[in-house]
């Protein structure tokens, strides 16, 4: 299937991340860093390759993430390597004399794309679990949800634009904190951003709060492109049956944030990487034949 492949590759990639990552610790003879790298992070792209591919996953992805699992944990887990490597992996070396796992360079764009897709489901089952909790002082259970629209923004709204284009002038430290720590007076003070109305103004402060302190936290510089780098509506049509299967629901739009479809608020909130999603429920007829 087309969306596995393209699964692969991300899956691929995050197995190079983890053994880069890995091959770090061990040099700087962190050992704590490395068994987080080879065991929890591995065991974790594992389940998450089964997850998003709805248990469709490719045999040759499985082994060479558990073939390189188990050379990477040996120098902490020898005798447990050792069985695992020939026992299990039916190899008839010793797990000890292999060498480091060989992995391609780290495209940036796919573990972009892996962090998207994993933002937006978590998203989206906080928001499906919203729609599933009854409103205080209800009794009424709330119907299961059967169809879902998401809104996938392209471009951030022309006022967001010239915030970040400010932001993007801010030097970064290496935890990715601003420099200038009064940051904030500096955005207020540029000349475009003066120009805002005042209800603009209401809005932008926040929007720069919240972009520095989470996104650029987290992400660095790339978090202020005005777009991304890849067709995110796209990305998440080839992921639709993965989406329905998680969220359990039969019917799924993914749509842009500029269609007028009602639910004003949630296409309001779409922004490049931050799909929303709103749920719905209808309810089914069925005919009484007694």
């Amino acid at each position: 299937l087309e969306h596995s492949l393209f699964l692969d590759e991300i899956f691929n990639n995050e197995i190079n991340i983890c053994l880069e990552n890995a091959h770090t610790a061990y040099t700087k003879m962190l050992f704590t860093d490395a068994l987080r790298s080879v065991w929890y992070d591995l065991e974790n792209l594992r389940s998450q390759y089964s997850i998003l591919t709805n248990g469709d996953v490719h045999a040759e992805v499985v082994e060479r993430l558990l073939e390189s699992q188990t050379i990477t944990l040996s120098p902490i887990a020898p005798h447990f390597c050792e069985n695992l490597w020939r026992n299990v992996l039916k190899n008839d070396t010793l797990v000890v004399k292999q060498r480091w796992p060989k992995s391609k360079e780290i495209d940036a764009f796919l573990a972009r794309q892996y962090a998207l897709i994993q933002g937006s489901l978590r998203s989206f089952r906080l928001q499906l679990e919203k729609f599933k909790t009854p409103k205080k002082k209800s009794k009424e259970v709330p119907p299961k949800p059967t169809h879902a629209i998401i809104f996938v923004a392209k471009n951030y709204k022309p006022w967001q634009m010239e915030v970040l284009k400010v932001l993007q002038g801010v030097e970064l430290n290496e935890d990715n904190e601003p420099v200038e720590k009064n940051f904030m007076g500096q955005l207020r003070e540029a000349e475009s951003i003066k120009a805002f109305p005042k209800q603009t103004m209401k809005q932008a402060m926040p929007f720069a709060s919240f972009v520095m302190s989470k996104e650029v936290k987290a992400r660095g510089a790339e978090a202020l492109e005005l777009e991304l780098p890849f067709d995110e509506a796209a990305m998440l049509r080839d992921l639709s049956d993965v989406i329905k299967s998680q969220l359990g629901v039969q019917e799924l739009q993914i749509v842009s944030s500029t269609e007028e479809l009602g639910f004003d608020s949630q296409r309001d909130a779409a922004t490049p990487a931050k799909p929303q999603i709103v749920f719905m429920a209808k309810e089914m007829e069925s005919a009484d034949t007694a």
